[in-house]
């Protein structure tokens, strides 16, 4: 089975001779996590166009890889010199890049519009690319926000970016992202104004979280329905939390949980990916056991639980998961000695917390293992 790097490798068709699949949206989506600051030929926040090959030919690429998930990927030099080759992407040209930071507001955005030659319907389209969560311990914790606030930073500011560029930029708009990038392409076009959302052809959430409660009465409207193509892996984790529809695709991954986060572990089937009919047993168990934890918990409890571990991460002074990691033991006794000063109160109702997910956790993870309970044989006096 092929990855989206063999796709990549082997698809060689412009957009006119076939038009965007989901496949290429997961390669778009990938694209956006590229370092473009590193370039050096991608003004931020410019209405300046760059072929795409040009930024991959003269950017060293662990520059261009770095501070992402694509920095360790296995597959990431083969994908990266496949861009660079391919006939496919030839002509693709990058435009409006905008990349923001914000740790005292926990905010991290970050989004790039890729012009496509012919790609919808044989017409020029605009595929606008929202950047998933980056290495920064304030993306991730802007992720778990999305438990208890009705909005949060990166989706205002998801929303500007498509009002803004859609002004700017005429024909089909096609929105996307991987992992919160696909939330933010979602909210986006939940959000907008009514002729924005007409002319955005299609939206492609893969393995993004979804919403405690929608963000507006479009996201049960057929229109909008027919327009999102949710797609989680097999064993996914992230893309099922806060997800009460059961609409999405499931794509094959042989990865385990976790690490079928990552689009290279997706399976490819000639233009499409190729498609599994079922969650695997973990993913589907996992699932069942977040969505009771959150709701066994009010959104304030879950706020003041997140907002301390985040604060108790904060106290190693690092600002990442790679520097936290390179200081390991360092770290976990820092956060221990400022965890055992915290208020006892607090303290109490960080592992009463900690506790009852574990509980419901072990709980299901029992109830997927166990056989049914033996039914009842009739006695004799039943007959």
């Amino acid at each position: 089975m092929e990855t989206i790097v063999d796709f990549l490798e082997r698809e060689q068709r412009t957009f006119a001779e076939l038009a965007l699949t989901p496949v290429d949206s997961l390669v778009l989506s990938s694209l956006v996590y590229f370092n473009f600051d590193a370039a050096g030929v991608v003004e931020r926040q410019s209405s300046r166009e760059v072929l795409l090959h040009d930024v991959v030919a003269l950017t060293p690429h662990d520059a261009l890889t770095a501070s992402s998930w694509l920095e360790d990927a296995e597959l990431t030099g083969r994908f990266v010199h496949a861009v660079m080759a391919s006939r496919r992407l030839r002509d693709v040209r990058v435009t409006f890049f905008v990349n923001e930071y914000a740790r005292a507001i926990e905010k991290q955005f970050s989004a790039a519009a890729f012009l496509l030659p012919r790609a919808v319907r044989g017409a020029d389209a605009v595929y606008l690319a929202f950047r998933g969560t980056d290495g920064t311990l304030a993306g991730w914790k802007e992720d778990f926000n999305l438990t208890f606030k009705n909005v949060i930073p990166s989706q205002a500011a998801a929303l500007q970016y498509l009002s803004g560029v859609g002004s700017a930029l005429a024909g089909p708009l096609v929105l996307g992202g991987h992992s919160k990038g696909g939330n933010l392409a979602q909210y986006a076009a939940l959000t907008c104004d009514d002729s924005l959302f007409e002319r955005i052809g299609a939206v492609y959430d893969h393995d993004g979280p979804s919403f405690f409660d929608d963000p507006s009465p479009r996201a049960s409207s057929e229109v909008f329905l027919r327009k999102l193509h949710k797609t989680v892996p097999s064993s996914s984790v992230f893309g099922l939390m806060l997800e009460r529809r059961g609409d999405y695709a499931i794509v094959a991954s042989d990865a385990p949980p976790f690490l079928s986060h990552s689009p290279f572990t997706w399976m490819v089937a000639g233009a499409d990916f190729a498609y599994a009919e079922k969650l695997t047993r973990g993913s589907a168990t996992f699932d069942r056991s977040l969505d009771e934890w959150l709701h066994s918990v009010d959104a304030g409890k879950r706020e003041l639980f997140i907002d301390t571990v985040y604060e108790l991460l904060m106290s190693t002074e690092a600002s990442t998961w790679s520097e936290f990691q390179e200081n390991l033991p360092k770290n976990i006794a820092t956060i221990a000695r400022h965890g055992a000063g915290l208020d006892s109160e607090l303290r109490g109702f960080l592992l009463r917390t900690f506790a009852q997910g574990v509980g419901i956790l072990t709980s299901s993870t029992a109830r997927s293992i166990l056989p049914d309970p033996p039914k009842r044989l009739p006695s004799s006096s039943e007959g």
